[in-house]
């Protein structure tokens, strides 16, 4: 379990809350960077974010 957020730069931050194991860590990794690829200019503002999401947006 775990959570991201997009900075205002525009990079995306993630959190894992509970160890996942090596294979999902990665396969979080590559995922992130598919998704920041794809975003790409577009910003992302939840309208409510959660605590977790306002933590990784401040870095």
């Amino acid at each position: 379990m775990g959570g991201w957020a997009a900075r205002k730069d525009g990079d995306l931050a993630y959190r894992l809350l509970e160890d996942v194991g090596a294979d999902a860590v990665r396969a979080i990794e590559a995922e992130a960077e598919r998704l920041q690829s794809w975003l790409g200019e577009t910003k992302v503002t939840p309208r409510f974010a959660t605590p977790l999401a306002k933590e990784l947006v401040v870095g």
